[in-house]
């Protein structure tokens, strides 16, 4: 019984770190475009005015879950590196932004709660594979006591730490689409 119950404790542990892949010189690489498009029809947006840096946690995001799967994520920026031709390289187009009622960008929809919502391409030689990925946060129970918006920053939460919170997840989706495809 005693093993049994040593054995339960330690289950999540094994599952956990049987989910962890090691990053080895022979773990796939793949470039990540820093420069982040903003794909909304008619709307010109300089790089550097994203809110809550969305594109530079994004980035880091993406990096962190694929050294977890084992796979190896540069940021670049370079046209040379973006262009190599062998390397795979990951293009993000920004769809749709919500972050509060004055930043809603590409979306019909009315919300004060993060929502993201992008294109992802996958760059190998002269073949390209894209699929859209969205998080959103839908309840503020997990911020707040209510589930008022305005009270969102009531316990020093704030609409950026909740899209952080929506870029983890997108990311990890991100990172999941790509892993069969370069394996």
């Amino acid at each position: 019984m005693k093993y049994f119950l040593m054995m339960l404790a330690l289950t999540p542990l094994l599952t956990l770190a049987a989910e962890e892949q090691p990053l080895t010189p022979n773990s796939p690489l793949v470039y990540v475009n820093q420069n982040i498009g903003f794909n909304v029809k008619g709307f010109k947006y300089k790089q550097s005015e994203f809110p809550c840096n969305i594109d530079k946690a994004m980035v880091e995001d993406l990096v962190d879950k694929a050294k977890t799967q084992g796979l190896r994520f540069e940021p670049v920026s370079t046209a040379a590196k973006i262009r190599n031709g062998v390397v795979p390289v990951l293009l993000i187009d920004v769809e749709q932004l919500v972050l509060g009622s004055e930043h809603q960008f590409g979306t019909k929809q009315s919300s004060a709660l993060p929502k993201i919502q992008i294109t992802a391409a996958l760059l190998k030689g002269k073949e390209m594979a894209t699929a859209k990925h969205t998080c959103a946060i839908m309840s503020l129970n997990e911020f707040t006591p209510s589930s008022n918006v305005l009270d969102l920053g009531s316990n020093g939460v704030t609409v950026c730490d909740a899209t952080q919170k929506c870029l983890k997840d997108l990311s990890k989706d991100v990172v999941e689409w790509i892993e069969p495809q370069i394996r």
